[in-house]
């Protein structure tokens, strides 16, 4: 299971029924790792090629629904907005393309391959519901919503992305330890020195399985590719996260 201790730097936490529903937030931050030039050997930040964090949408809070947290089924992603600080571009390293670009790369999870000299999924950002990427990235079905458009570097900075399972009874969107994966987002190492950080906010489309009706929540968050002050963890574990639950 995942670390509990949740931050996010600068994210401030909202009071709201949260604390009540099922969707406790999005979180990553604990995720935070860096990698050599090769995109496989581990670094720390002062000679880091890469800086790398991973999202997931968590199902522990208390359920007010009437229906088990074990049972929850992450289907969409939407209206979700992101913002760049520090940086221009998240990095890719997928089938269509490697670099930072506007235009190089694909968010599709399913072009995410660990090909030497090619692909290499450790270092590339894209979207999912679950699922998975490398030798699984041909089987995920996470697709990108409209306002995606090409699905391109650039597109994610696109007013209200989503992104969706198809078909929306995939497994891909069962909680594991109440956790479902939604992204990875990668930077390059000078970026994530020069104090790179991203905030998103959206929200999430869920239900309980077959005839439970589907539910939606609002989530948010700041996520920083520097490793918080220790100081700053303390008055951070309260505020990686929002998150606001309501029924479609």
């Amino acid at each position: 299971m995942r670390n509990a201790l949740i931050v996010a730097a600068g994210a401030a936490f909202i009071a709201s029924s949260a604390a009540m529903a099922d969707v406790s937030g999005v979180f990553g931050q604990d995720t935070l790792r860096y990698y050599a030039a090769d995109g496989e050997t581990e670094a720390g930040l002062d000679d880091a090629a890469y800086a790398v964090i991973d999202l997931y949408v968590n199902f522990n809070a208390t359920n007010t629904d009437g229906f088990s947290n074990a049972d929850s089924h992450m289907l969409s992603v939407f209206n979700m907005n992101f913002g760049a600080n520090n940086f221009g571009q998240f990095s890719q390293n997928d089938l269509t393309g490697v670099g930072n670009g506007e235009f190089v790369g694909s968010w599709k999870p399913s072009f995410s391959f660990d090909i030497p000299m090619t692909a290499n999924s450790k270092i590339d950002s894209f979207i999912t519901i679950g699922g998975g990427v490398g030798s699984q990235a041909a089987t995920n079905v996470t697709t990108p919503d409209p306002n995606l458009g090409s699905a391109l570097n650039g597109a994610i900075f696109n007013d209200n992305v989503g992104w969706f399972l198809n078909p929306p009874t995939s497994t891909q969107g069962d909680v594991i330890d109440f956790d479902v994966w939604i992204g990875r987002f990668v930077v390059t190492g000078d970026e994530a020195r020069a104090g790179a950080n991203f905030d998103m906010a959206g929200s999430i489309g869920y239900n309980y399985g077959s005839g439970t009706g589907s539910f939606n929540a609002d989530v948010a968050g700041n996520f920083t590719y520097e490793i918080p002050a220790p100081g700053a963890l303390a008055l951070l574990g309260l505020g990686g996260l929002c998150s606001r639950r309501r029924r479609a």
